[in-house]
């Protein structure tokens, strides 16, 4: 096998591809400690940071990032509700084409996707939602074929991007600690969502909640200070002209506590004066209405909408406005992680084990519409019988069905040869052999279309005419007064059931010659 390069022209090392090479340490540009950001966050603060971020100077953004998940239950739940919306979804592997070469490697593709691991994998990518990027570890296992042994999250903060574009995704290392170092290849999957036009830093969607998370934190804390007094009443201490700051010092600290104690010890020549709020209502609600039109910001940057956070129906009173997620937003999401697989999983995985290909599997994330599954099943329906060559595993993955394991017990849908053999059988069941068969047939005609009525009337006819001449009158008079439907449709009956006994002897002969060897 030719030495294997990845797109940009660099040798593939196979001894690294069994190592972790971006694991954490306790010291070094890849510690596992950090410190907080957003405690004392201001508006300056957040400007120089994201500013930063936007620099090349990413760590302080991304660990706001991860505290604003941890703090933010509202920004947590919608961001999850993002990511579940994708990585709940089937992931559907189709083949480059239908020769069996193509068909093998995508069966491989399919019990790689199967793993332990894969759907772990595919929920840590969508961390790039929030962030911008997201990064995993292969951690490769070699036996007969080369395999993912597990697929480690990497901490965003232990990359960084080049300078000059902005858009290459470097290693932090010791060997080069200023600039980092280019990540090995065929051990990195790297999801850079195309969220934003620009660099992959300001795409993120925690830059853009950012702002409203700041000023929803001012918002609670004014709220909480409104809470802790609202509806308590104005304590006021006074004194005499002749007070010192000691006497002074002991009435302010008396009023102080009875906020808390209820209780407190003053000279005779002080007094405390309470002062009605009013208890006027209301107040509250402008920081409530201020902390909800900031979730509800928050809701449409993440969600492209705000029904399923706030529980406010469509305009147009759709069901589907009610969804998790806008139905283009997911599917935007989902088509960009699979092309992510596609690049960083399938072909070095196809590559590792059979060389570099012309033509690779396809996996694709996508919902399946029950629409679309009626179409295909109708359109199969049709075309199949024309001619049409499908395979079994290709629409197998349209529908979302597995393959089968070998020895299951399957489904199966008789085809019209059989179903046509059993009803040729229940006739031959039904009826004699030979002439038999025919006088039976006629007597059933007979008997259904109750023609007696018929045949008597003509009888009598005959015999009242004196010529054949008066016969043949008297017969076309009556002609439209005899019964005939149902006796029409008794005969259009057992001409459908001789034509089936017939087809049944046929098919009994055939057989017999099969039998003696003689087909």
């Amino acid at each position: 096998m030719a030495t294997l390069v990845d797109q940009h022209g660099r040798p593939i090392r196979k001894e690294q591809l069994t190592e972790e090479l971006a694991a954490p340490s306790m010291a070094g540009v890849r510690t596992v400690w950090t410190s907080a950001v957003t405690s004392g966050l201001t508006p300056r603060r957040l400007a120089a940071l994201l500013q930063g971020a936007a620099e090349g100077d990413m760590h302080d953004y991304l660990t706001l990032a991860e505290e604003m998940e941890e703090r933010d239950l509202h920004y947590r739940c919608e961001l999850g509700k993002r990511k579940l919306a994708v990585s709940s979804l089937p992931a559907n592997v189709e083949a480059a084409s239908d020769s069996a070469h193509d068909v093998m490697l995508a069966d491989e593709v399919r019990a790689l996707v199967r793993r332990p691991g894969f759907r772990g994998l595919l929920t840590d990518l969508l961390d790039a939602l929030g962030k911008g990027y997201s990064v995993a570890e292969i951690i490769w296992q070699r036996g007969a074929k080369w395999w993912p042994e597990r697929y480690e999250w990497r901490d965003p903060r232990f990359f960084t991007f080049d300078r000059e574009s902005r858009r290459q995704l470097l290693l932090l290392d010791e060997a080069d600690m200023a600039n980092g170092v280019p990540l090995a290849p065929y051990k990195f999957i790297v999801h850079l969502p195309h969220l934003k036009t620009g660099i992959p830093i300001r795409g993120g969607l925690a830059r853009v909640a950012a702002w409203s998370y700041l000023c929803k934190n001012y918002d609670i804390k004014d709220w909480l200070a409104f809470v802790e007094v609202f509806g308590m009443p104005l304590r006021v201490g006074r004194y005499g002209a002749g007070a010192g700051d000691k006497d002074i010092n002991i009435l302010k600290a008396a009023v102080a506590n009875l906020g808390s104690d209820a209780a407190a010890v003053i000279p005779q020549s002080m007094q405390i004066e309470f002062i009605e709020s009013g208890k006027k209502g209301g107040g509250e609600e402008i920081f409530r209405k201020l902390a909800e039109w900031l979730d509800d910001q928050v809701s449409k940057g993440i969600l492209g909408q705000t029904a399923s956070s706030s529980g406010t129906p469509g305009r147009l009173g759709d069901d589907k406005l009610q969804a998790e997620v806008r139905d283009d937003i997911r599917d935007d999401d989902a088509m960009q992680l699979a092309g992510t697989i596609n690049r960083y999983l399938v072909k070095p995985f196809i590559d590792l084990n059979h060389g570099p290909q012309e033509n690779y599997p396809e996996l694709t994330i996508k919902a399946l519409e029950q629409e679309d599954i009626k179409t295909l099943t109708a359109a199969l329906e049709k075309l199949v019988p024309l001619g049409l060559k499908v395979e079994q595993s290709v629409v197998r993955d349209k529908i979302g069905l597995p393959d089968p394991d070998e020895g299951a017990e399957l489904l199966g849908v008789q085809s019209a040869t059989a179903q046509n053999s059993q009803r040729l059988g229940r006739a031959r069941n039904n009826q004699s052999d030979g002439q038999d068969n025919i006088d039976k047939l006629a007597e059933q005609t007979m008997a259904d279309a109750d023609g007696g009525d018929m045949v008597e009337q003509v009888y009598r006819l005959l015999e009242e005419s004196g010529s054949l001449e008066e016969a043949t009158e008297k017969l076309l008079d009556i002609y439209d007064r005899l019964p005939v439907n149902k006796t029409g449709a008794a005969l259009g009956d057992r001409l459908f059931q001789a034509d089936l006994t017939g087809r049944a002897e046929i098919l009994d002969e055939a057989g017999g010659n099969n039998g003696r060897g003689d087909g």
